[in-house]
Formats: structure tokens, sequence, C-alpha cells
């Protein structure tokens, strides 16, 4: 893919596309760089940018008085309208309108604007929007070896663009998972979910309960540079600690809190959620781990595959504890969502945000749900799980981790395929659209969808690694495999869809190649 003059009209080389993109004859790529913060809260995004440069030739320079070209990032001041012919770059024939773009209170607004000619000047009320912007302009210098002159207005979908890394069943090293991080910011993610905690391993130590804890693991001097790196990079980091399912590995070492045996049917993963003592250890775990995540404002509890959702009222203890607390008709059901309410409260008074699987929830008959846990909506594989609507009537917010299109399961596993950005163009993916529903004809027949403008309560997608086989990729395929759909992700939900072909994008793709570390 070519930006040049020579090729015709000049591109935005650059993952997300932006909103618009108004052209001006030239390219930029002087020989010396005087880039200027505006404002104290700036200063990081202009020392980083500065050195990032140097690696395309660009010689920083502190002086003042040196006459060399200048690149500065500023707040906003008063806003313009928008450039006029600007040519759109995103979405359905680049047009705004229904682009659903919001400020969630506790983000910051990523939306930016770049004006190149002699000098660049980056526009954007927050370093987040900062740094998204100065992305996209080393976007343009690897692809095309300079910047093409014009004007760009950018500004998400969604606010939340997002990885989830299962890093309990498979152990990936440390630096490996900082390397991925930069990976995911270069192209616009900004939420790292880290699920530390699974059936097959417990990967991040604990003080507390360190009997629990894999021989693999990582600590807390190397949790510290994961987090450090994160907030450098504006990813909200997001702990996963699955509970009260997904709990062999730490239940293996308590086993007195486990769901009592039931004869056919798995209890060994599950915590015994009838009993107080179980539930007071699950608490006790997750204010272990707090410390870890001195940033953090949200943390997913899980809630998914507790026990064989089809068979719960076979399980007796659960059974028993159902109909004494809530009579005849009471279920499993509804002492799951009693426990993922407790550990929401837990939560909320420690500052966080619940998140919890979907699949599940909003099935009990006199629980209600807790109306601020936001759901993580990754399947309707079976079709007694709710539908989106029911959520939405109800009132939660969601996170489309779609698994038809984004779960990277290794070794292929449970009829899964590896994600690829071919198939995300093919289904037209955009945030709203999540996984197909059971419908006369069968498994995913009924299309499920938010449809643009989306509400408010639609927070963003996450792409999400699973390592059911940890064996079936190294940490390097891993790397090279997910980077396209997760590209692709990306660009489609920053955008709410894309006007790229998917041509277009696996070229912009290829000429993007990997961010300089």
């Amino acid at each position: 893919m070519s930006g040049s003059e020579g090729a015709g009209r000049p591109r935005w080389l650059a993952l997300p596309q932006p909103t618009r993109f108004a052209p001006s004859p030239g390219r930029w790529k002087p020989q010396r760089v005087r880039v200027i913060a505006a404002s104290p809260g700036l200063h990081r995004e202009a020392v980083r940018l500065e050195t990032e440069l140097r690696a395309y030739g660009i010689a920083g320079t502190g002086d003042a008085a040196d006459p060399a070209i200048r690149l500065r990032l500023r707040p906003p001041s008063i806003p313009g309208p928008p450039a006029p012919g600007a040519s759109g770059g995103h979405g359905r024939g680049g047009s705004e309108t229904g682009r659903g773009a919001r400020t969630d209170p506790a983000r910051p607004d990523e939306s930016f604007t770049i004006d190149v000619a002699d000098d660049i000047v980056v526009t954007a009320a927050s370093a987040a929007g900062v740094f998204r912007a100065t992305r996209q302009l080393l976007h343009n210098l690897r692809a095309q070896g300079a910047i093409p002159r014009g004007s760009v207005r950018s500004a998400p979908a969604v606010a939340e663009r997002g990885l989830h890394l299962d890093a309990a069943r498979k152990h990936y090293p440390a630096e490996w998972i900082r390397a991925q991080l930069h990976a995911a910011a270069d192209v616009g993610v900004n939420v790292f979910q880290w699920h530390f905690s699974e059936n097959e391993g417990f990967r991040l130590e604990s003080e507390v309960f360190p009997e629990i804890v894999s021989d693999e693991r990582i600590s807390r001097a190397e949790a510290a540079l994961i987090v450090a790196t994160a907030r450098d990079l504006h990813i909200d980091l997001v702990p996963s600690l699955d509970m009260p399912g997904h709990l062999r590995h730490a239940l293996g070492a308590r086993p007195e809190l486990r769901l009592p045996v039931s004869p056919g049917l798995a209890t060994d993963h599950a915590l015994d959620i009838t009993r107080e003592d179980p539930i007071r250890f699950a608490l006790a775990l997750v204010d272990d781990m707090i410390p870890v995540f001195p940033h953090s404002t949200r943390w997913n509890l899980g809630g998914d595959e507790f026990v064989d959702f089809d068979r719960i009222d076979a399980f007796p203890a659960l059974a028993a504890a159902a109909a004494e607390r809530y009579g005849a008709e009471g279920t499993g059901f509804d002492l799951l969502t009693a426990f993922v309410n407790r550990v929401a409260a837990h939560l909320r008074a420690r500052g966080f945000e619940a998140r919890a699987w979907n699949d599940g929830l909003l099935r009990s008959m006199h629980e209600r749900l807790d109306p601020e846990v936001v759901l993580t909506w990754w399947t309707n594989w079976n079709a007694a799980m709710r539908p989106v609507a029911e959520a939405v009537a109800a009132g939660h917010r969601l996170v489309n981790v779609n698994d038809a299109l984004f779960y990277y399961v290794l070794g292929e596993n449970a009829g899964y395929r590896y994600p690829t950005a071919a198939r995300i163009w093919d289904a037209d993916w955009h945030p709203g659209l999540f996984p197909a529903l059971w419908g006369p004809e069968g498994q995913s027949t009924v299309r499920q969808e938010l449809s643009r403008p989306y509400p408010a309560l639609l927070l963003g997608a996450c792409f999400a690694v699973w390592a059911d086989r940890p064996e079936a990729q190294t940490p390097a395929e891993v790397a090279a495999g997910i980077r396209a759909p997760l590209r692709a992700m990306a660009e489609r939900a920053w955008n709410a869809g894309s006007a790229l072909t998917l041509s277009e994008f696996e070229e912009l793709d290829a000429a993007i190649g990997e961010v300089l570390t």
C-alpha cells in the first residue's frame, strides 16, 4: 500500500483509521524536530515521542532557539468546525453520524486532531488522546517513511478496546506480557484484562495463600513492572480472578472449600457457595490480590461455568441450600447470583467496578443481579443463556467479547477456530454485533445486534486469548497469531466498522509492521 502522491491522493496509513483526513500537498519528515508539550501533563508524551522519532532518523533538540521543525502537543482551546472537504476514514462512508461517541466519566477523552504543515500540532483533551495521536504519526513513518500533510480528526466509537489474556493455564514471561502491551497500545487497545487464575494454574504471587500458587508464576516485583507499563501506555489493567468456578488449582490446596462431591458431576473446580467459610476465602483471596493493582478501578470476578448449568438442579448441596433460602422454586442460579452480588459489593467497597461473564447470569428466580455489574458478553452457545436484550433492559453495561470472532483458543479447543481478519470482515463486525442466538434453525442462527447509534450501556469490545491447550503454541507463536485479528478488532471497534476493504486492511497491517520498542 503506497501513500505517496505519485500513487494518487495521499493516504493516511495508520490503524485505527482516523474519523476524517483532509490531505494537503506535501509530506513531513524533517531532519530535526523540537517536540513541545504545551501543558505539564503532556511532558511525558513529549519525551516519549522525541525518543521514538530518533528511531526514524529524526533528531530531537531541546534548544528553543534552534530553527528545527516543531511538533506541538497541546490541550484543546475552542473547538472549530471540521476541516472543509474532509474525506471519510471510518465506518459507513466516512460519516460521523451514528458513531455513538461518548466520554465515560471514569475514562480520559481519547479524541484528537492532528494538523500537519511545516510544523505538526497535535490537539487532545488528555495525555491518552495525545498518545493515540502520536501512534498515528509513527504508523505513517513506518508505513511510508513520512507523514502526509493535512488535517486529521478522530474519536473512538466506543470507550473500550480490550485484550484479555489467559496467563493462568499457560505461563507467559513478564517481559512477553509487557511486549504485548506495547503491541496492543500501538493500535489503540486501551484495556488489558489479566486472567491469572484458572483450573490449571494460579500464576500470580500470593502473600496470604502461597500454597495455591503455581511453580511458574509472576512475582509481585514482575507484576509491578507490568502494571507500570500498562499505566505508562494508557492501558486500563483489569484483574480477572474467576470465581466461584474455574478454581480447581487453588482448591487443590484447600479441598475442604470445594462444593461437595456429587456422583457423575464435576465439583473439584467449584467453590462451595452454600457455606460461609468458602465465601470468606474467596473474598480474602481478592483482598490479597488488590495491592498488586494500585491503579485499577475495574475487576472481573468471573461467575461463569460454575457447574454444568444444564444440570444445576442435580447438585444436592445447591438444591438443598436454595430450597432452604428461597423455598421450593429456589435454584442454584439464585445462589450464584447472590454470590456474584456479594463479591461485587465487596469490590465496590474497595473502589472497584465489578465485571462478570454472562453465561450463568440473569437466570435466577429470586435474586436480582446487581445492575451495576458490567457483563462481559462472550457467548450464547446454549439456548438457555439469556439474550443481550434482557441485559440492556435490566440496565447492565456491556463489553462485547464475541467468542465466534474474538476467542483465540490455543489448540482450537472446544470447536473454536483461530480468529482471522477475514472472518471479522466477512461478518461485517462492529461493536454492537454480539454472538448469535439460538433460533428455529438451531444454534447461532439469530442475529443479536445493538444498532448505531450505540446505547451508552455498550462500553466496548475485547479480544480474548485462552490457553486451553497451553503446549499448542509458544508465546512467540501466540504473539504472531493474534496480531492481525487484534488489529482488525481495534480498527472496527474504534470506527464502528471500517471503510477499509479486507485487502486494504491487510496491506495496511503489513505496511505498519511491528511496533518499535
